[in-house]
């Protein structure tokens, strides 16, 4: 029996709601015109095929249906349905294998090449109904699922798109190198998805200053960037404002003055588990003093010329845990050439020998050039190492004293 096939594009199956397509395959004639008779009956369009290669002709994504004798004249049904299955675009289409006689094998082998439902041909009528009538709710749940998927996707991407374009602007606020006189600062900076709770801030102040904060908002995504983002400009305004006109005394004192008062008012809020690590001081390019506060981040390191490391250990409570948290500063006088590099603590790989994790970034700067853009790109490589779930934002600050960058 030759195929009965009308050319139907892939829209009218939309447009045509009413009447489902079906591909019914069958090789003897008497069956076919029995199951096309039947099938027209519950309401189907019915497209004909005699042969397993015949039917491969005819897949399309608009068949809803397909319904397939065991035997054929040129093969089973089993391998209909294992091309059926291989192809993306007709998951969904719903495949119904007819027998004479079915047996525990013979289903067991249908369901596993992807059949649906097995069907025996000498059925009543008022079964075949019920099963049609199952494979439409299947159908349903399954167009639906398609719809609310799609709908998903859309709206992922509708987030996505204004998440890449967060992420631009808080990799805009992040600031540029600077190189002057006798400083050299870099940073590094790599979120751990499109947003990060880590930020950086420096600004030069007067002729030789340079006022610096590194803070990281615990949490990740979009309220800690947003929380990051407002916390460090509001602490480098601070920052300046004290240094402005400021004598040596009130270099020395800025970044303390300015955590215990963030610390203050951010413990007023009273946001449960909401707190943040930060660094804030300032540089005096004439000297190479640097003058910094810690809150609870991860300690300094310090890189001489000749490629000598020290960890500088020294933190304090995170800002927003203690009302009554006491503070203090530090001071680095950097020599000619000397390198401070001032992490957060996704930089940090803890170990059960080294629960700290500094000693794997410490090892990478011993084998570093002790130049300010070698030292950085290393530092960079080096979170780019990290991927995963498990990948915190990564970030530094990386300062150079000496007039030979």
């Amino acid at each position: 029996m030759s195929a009965l096939v009308t050319n139907v594009t892939p829209s009218e199956k939309s447009s045509r709601t009413s009447r489902r397509r079906i591909l019914l395959v069958e090789s003897q004639e008497d069956q076919a015109i029995y199951w096309t008779a039947v099938l027209s009956s519950l309401g189907y369009d019915v497209i004909q095929a005699r042969s397993v290669q015949l039917a491969k002709s005819l897949l399309a994504p608009y068949l809803s249906i397909i319904v397939c004798g065991s035997y054929l004249e040129d093969g089973r049904a089993i391998e209909l349905f294992a091309e059926v299955r291989r192809r993306r675009e007709l998951s969904l289409v719903y495949l119904i294998l007819l027998t004479s006689s079915i047996g525990e094998a013979e289903v067991i082998e249908s369901l596993k090449s992807g059949a649906n439902d097995c069907m025996d041909k000498g059925g009543t009528y008022g079964e075949v109904r019920a099963r049609f009538e199952l494979a439409e709710r299947v159908i349903a749940l399954n167009d639906e699922l398609q719809r609310k998927s799609y709908e998903l996707s859309h709206a992922l991407g509708v987030i996505e798109a204004e998440l890449s374009s967060a992420a631009k602007l808080q990799t805009a606020m992040l600031p540029e190198s600077m190189d002057f006189d006798n400083l050299a600062i870099r940073t590094v900076y790599r979120p751990s998805n499109f947003l990060g709770g880590d930020m950086i801030a420096i600004n030069r102040v007067g002729e030789a200053l340079v006022a610096f904060c590194l803070i990281d908002v615990v949490g990740h995504g979009t309220a800690a960037a947003l929380i990051s983002c407002s916390l460090i400009r509001e602490m480098m305004d601070r920052m300046i404002e004290i240094l402005r006109g400021a004598d040596d005394a009130g270099i020395a004192d800025c970044g303390q003055l300015v955590i215990e008062k963030m610390n203050r008012r951010y413990c007023k809020l009273g946001i449960p588990d909401t707190y943040f690590t930060a660094v804030a001081g300032a540089i005096d390019g004439r000297t190479g003093r640097v003058s910094y506060c810690q809150a609870g981040h991860p300690s300094l390191i310090s890189l001489n010329s000749h490629g000598e490391v020290h960890l500088l250990e020294k933190s304090g409570f995170p800002v927003g845990l203690f009302m009554d948290a006491k503070y203090s500063m530090q001071h680095v006088e950097l020599t000619e050439k000397q390198m401070l590099i001032i992490p957060s603590d996704g930089l940090l790989r803890p170990l059960p020998a080294d629960p700290d994790g500094a000693q794997a970034m410490i090892a990478l700067l011993r084998a570093s050039e002790p130049q300010v853009n070698i030292v950085t790109e290393r530092l960079q490589d080096f979170a780019a190492q990290l991927e995963g779930p498990d990948r915190d934002d990564q970030s530094a600050l990386v300062i150079r004293y000496g007039n030979a960058a």
